[in-house]
């Protein structure tokens, strides 16, 4: 928590404030303390947003859903003023960590904790769906930790089951993509059962350390949770069967939270949390109680522990490094506690380097080497990523999977800085200890691009393989990057980018904002999106399992219809067969926010057709 600055108030109403928990694009987060000495945390909104209706329509929805679920499992409402210049809400202050932060710090949760989660959503759901509301965001950030269980938080788009229909009438997908429910992801009409949906994509993400529909993009995490059966063997037995349950596309096939709950409690395992989580838990006391009494600071207390401090730290790191750049020399990943000095410049490829990266070519031996001996081949997915197996020193079969393909917003904004560098570049990852972990670093200058490195091991942590591996690519790419060498007519050398006619596509998906990658495009608006991606893989016209995918004619050429959905449509165009049953092809995916949209594969075909004559001729 930090200080309230010099332009938030120090009350609201009767609430006395003591410190800011957070900021947001939104609004602000402030602690307080009622009359009654009891801790609150109070939203308020940015002045910017009350002038308009609709937002304060919204707040005061808010308002009513939060006042209208009280219970053990919820944070109660303590006062509000929708009305005012600056509306706030003031509810409950919950001292605990959110299961997001928790899982991205120590790793998932053993079973005992999975039973005490389980267990604490399913009550929570009771709550909420009692008083004719679904919660309709429910997430690893809206669930936080105390020692008597979970706590759910943040009504703000939760609405009257009656009152469905009105919000979905909007033209907006309201919820987070990689927890929303298939119903939810189409528009549909709600039922509880969207957030039983939701809880078990939770406990999938709290049993493994990512969301079970996780994704290079939010077109294709939207694409999983409509039709993909995500992959949950690495969930332990006793929770597996809830998850699975849950996780059905059909609602009525999902159990109701009573069955959830009654199932939860059936695990012959102790409610208990970790005791990382209990010691973390009774910091957040700590610090509250600090602020209470006015004997808190904006720094960090001595006797924190030093994971807890790396957030405040990077900031002020990456500040005082840059006044004194001229005067220390910069450091790389450091090997079993030791620095490694870097005289490399930092990593910076060329637009054409970035399109003919061999990617396969930097987990070989003569790169990954001192990791140990490679085991078995190695397996391209894609035109951007590639994995192999490795055996340790220790005798593990670690497997390795690097990945260039994913845009850098979503990198930088799923991954937070470890602390760490590598050629001047932080290294960015989700957890500091985990047996599936990853370290991700984005080039500085050239094409935006973000390199990722996953390692998994059978057990252990995989934390340290994964940054020596990250260090010994870059260290290659930046002296020697391997290259492909593509025929002039490739479309793998295509920017992407300059393929969408912009004049074409701002009128359908509304005012775009364009992310890029190495082979790929997304014009993303206020009314959905239009996106390119170029790869090389399986061709379209062939025949899997008797599946035919039909075809229609655009521009005079063959296009392949590969998806199609009441409000989404990807279509394939082949341009060059490139090696046995493979060819280069185009990927144009359009999706559309609104409620039923007209004929989406029409409009896929306008946006494709200028495309189509930017391509070389097969």
């Amino acid at each position: 928590m930090k200080p309230l600055g010099p332009q938030d108030p120090d009350r609201l109403g009767r609430i006395r404030l003591l410190a800011v928990i957070g900021r947001g694009g939104m609004g602000q987060v402030l602690l307080g303390q009622g009359p009654d000495g009891r801790l609150v945390a109070v939203k308020q909104i940015h002045r910017q947003f009350t002038g308009n209706p609709e937002f304060r329509a919204r707040f005061r929805r808010e308002v009513l859903a939060s006042q209208q679920v009280t219970g053990a499992y919820t944070a109660g409402v303590v006062d509000h003023d929708a009305e005012a210049e600056t509306p706030w809400l003031a509810s409950e202050y919950i001292a605990g960590p959110a299961l997001q932060d928790v899982v991205g710090e120590f790793g998932r949760l053993t079973v005992s904790g999975l039973k005490l989660l389980a267990t604490g959503l399913a009550m929570a759901l009771l709550e909420i769906h009692r008083t004719g509301m679904v919660h309709r965001d429910l997430k690893p950030s809206n669930v936080l930790l105390t020692n008597d269980g979970p706590r759910v938080i943040d009504f703000g788009i939760a609405r009257a089951l009656e009152d469905d229909v009105t919000l979905t009438a909007t033209g907006a997908v309201i919820g987070s993509p990689a927890y929303m429910s298939p119903e939810q992801a189409e528009c549909r009409p709600l039922t509880p059962a969207s957030d039983v949906f939701a809880v078990g994509a939770i406990l999938a993400m709290a049993a493994t350390g990512v969301s079970p529909f996780d994704a290079a993009s939010t077109p294709q995490v939207l694409y999983n949770v409509l039709y993909t059966s995500p992959d949950t063997t690495g969930i332990p037995q006793p929770i597996r069967a809830l998850v699975d349950a849950c996780l059905a596309k059909d609602p009525a096939a999902r159990p109701t939270p009573e069955q959830l709950l009654d199932a939860a409690s059936g695990i012959d395992a102790e409610p208990v949390w970790p005791v990382r989580i209990r010691r973390r838990i009774g910091e957040c006391h700590t610090e509250a109680a600090r602020w209470a009494a006015g004997t808190a600071t904006a720094e960090p207390a001595q006797e924190e522990p030093r994971k807890r401090v790396w957030s405040r730290l990077v900031p002020a790191a990456a500040a005082v490094s840059a006044l004194v750049l001229g005067a220390i020399a910069f450091w790389g990943v450091g090997v079993d506690g030791n620095a490694v000095a870097m005289d490399d410049p930092p990593l910076a490829l060329t637009d054409d380097e970035s399109r003919r990266l061999d990617v396969c070519g930097l987990m070989k031996p003569p790169v990954l080497g001192e990791l140990g001996t490679a085991v078995g081949e190695l397996v391209q997915n894609g035109v951007s990523g590639c994995s192999i197996f490795y055996r340790d020193q220790a005798g593990r079969k670690v497997y390795f999977s690097i990945e260039t393909g994913v845009p850098v917003a979503e990198i930088k904004a799923d991954k937070p800085p470890m602390g760490n560098t590598v050629n001047w570049m932080p290294v960015l990852g989700r957890n500091r200890e985990a047996r599936i972990c990853d370290r991700s670093v984005v080039t500085q200058s050239g094409l935006p691009m973000a390199l990722t490195i996953t390692a998994q091991a059978p057990e252990g942590d995989a934390c340290p393989a994964a940054e020596r591996a990250l260090g010994a690519v870059v260290r290659r790419l930046s002296v020697n990057p391997p290259l492909k060498d593509y025929p002039a007519n490739s479309v793998l050398l295509l920017d992407a980018c300059a393929l969408i006619d912009m004049s074409v596509t701002k009128p359908v998906v509304g005012d775009p904002v364009r992310s890029r990658t190495a082979h790929g495009c997304a014009a993303t608006g206020r009314d959905g999106y239009f996106s390119l991606d170029i790869a090389d893989r399986l061709r379209p016209d062939n025949v899997t399992g008797g599946k035919v995918r039909p075809t229609r004619t655009i521009a005079d050429r063959t296009v392949y219809v590969q998806n199609r959905g009441t409000n989404y449509c990807e279509l394939i165009v082949l341009t060059r067969p490139s090696r046995d049953d493979k060819a280069e092809q185009v990927h144009a995916t359009y999706y559309s926010y609104l409620p039923d949209p007209p004929a989406p594969c029409d409009t896929a075909a306008t946006l494709l057709t200028p495309v189509l004559a930017k391509l070389p001729t097969s």
